[in-house]
Order: structure tokens, then C-alpha cells, then sequence
């Protein structure tokens, strides 16, 4: 149960607590066993912290005692112009130009980035990932269609959750920097999936 986890839109406060949340499951902090049960493929700068929280883009679970233990981001597409995107955000805009989701252009669509979703293994296995599904299908449908998210495929726990829990659609593979990762796509009125 995730009851004594609350689920609240995150402030500017937050963001270096957001951040280590994100560091400690970022692939490159891993071990081999700790990847095992996902992990993180980018680390994300202050700016871009910043910027989503100024745009109501992420929602945070705390403990009662204020801790920071996961957090969920949905973001407008960036621009593909800025300089500072990574590689596999540059992939993805891409792939947005490319293809299609229920049976129309992505890029026509309203659509958003979602992710990262991370939580604390010591947060896991309480319901955390469906309630943040809940909570940002109900906050951002009326603002977005459908989301775009990536998995890397060395992250079949990831690819696992996102397919069967969120009902994301794989659409496509891609590889960046000799690594493969898998670009989906779902809808935010609810499928009766959380």
C-alpha cells in the first residue's frame, strides 16, 4: 500500500532531493545486480529540473517523515533545437516526426515526454508506479493525447511495467551510443489501466 506515501506536485525545494532520487538509479551508479531491477539511462540537469516544475510536469511521492522517495515527470516535447539534448531525446523527437499512434502522426497529436519514473527500492512493490499513472493520466489528459517514453532494452523490468501496468505500446527500436532502446506510446484518457 502506498498510503503513507504522498503523492504531491513538485516546487522548486524539491529539486535537489529530485535529483539524488534520480542519481541513485542512474545506470552508471549501478551495479550489475542493482540494474537488474531497473535503472535510469540520462541524468537530468537543474535546468531541466527547473523548467518541468515550472511547467506542473512532475509529481513526487514523500514519505511522512519528508523524504523523497520517487517521482514521475511529464514534460512538453523540447524544442529540437536546443543544444543540450541528449542523444536519445534528439532520437525520440525524431522518431515523434516519424511515426504514428492510433492511427494518426504523432507529432499532430498533443503529446508529451513522460518519464523518468523513478523510485527507491526501499519505495517499491507498494503501488508507487500505478498511483503515479493515476495521478498524471487524471492531471495531464486534458492537456495531452497521448505520451511518449523510452525503456533501454537491457531494462526488460521497465519494458515489463510500461507495457503491461501503464499498456504503453512499443512502436519502434532505436539505437544511441551502441545501446538499443525501445520508444512507446500511450494514451492518457484511461484504457482501465493503471
Amino acid at each position: 500500500m502506498t498510503s503513507d506515501l504522498a503523492v504531491r506536485l513538485a516546487t522548486h525545494a524539491d529539486i535537489p532531493a529530485l535529483m539524488a532520487v534520480e542519481g541513485r538509479s542512474y545506470v552508471d551508479n549501478l551495479s550489475a545486480e542493482q540494474r537488474a531491477t531497473g535503472f535510469v539511462s540520462i541524468l537530468h540537469s537543474q535546468r531541466w529540473f527547473a523548467d518541468a516544475v515550472d511547467d506542473a510536469g512532475v509529481h513526487l511521492a514523500q514519505s511522512g517523515d519528508g523524504n523523497v522517495c520517487g517521482f514521475i515527470a511529464v514534460t512538453p516535447p523540447p524544442d529540437p533545437a536546443a543544444a543540450e539534448l541528449p542523444p536519445i531525446i534528439r532520437a525520440m523527437l525524431k522518431l515523434a516526426d516519424e511515426l504514428e499512434f492510433r492511427g494518426s502522426p504523432i507529432a499532430r497529436q498533443r503529446y508529451a515526454f513522460r518519464g523518468p519514473v523513478v523510485i527507491d527500492a526501499a519505495a517499491r512493490g507498494r503501488g508507487l508506479y500505478s498511483r503515479f499513472s493515476a495521478v498524471t493520466r487524471a492531471a495531464y489528459r486534458d492537456r495531452y493525447d497521448i505520451g511518449v517514453l523510452f525503456t533501454a532494452a537491457e531494462n526488460p523490468r521497465s519494458v515489463h511495467t510500461t507495457t503491461t501496468k501503464l499498456g504503453a505500446e512499443p512502436l519502434a527500436t532505436f539505437e544511441v551510443e551502441s545501446k538499443r532502446y525501445h520508444f512507446l506510446a500511450f494514451a492518457f484518457a484511461s484504457d482501465g489501466l493503471n
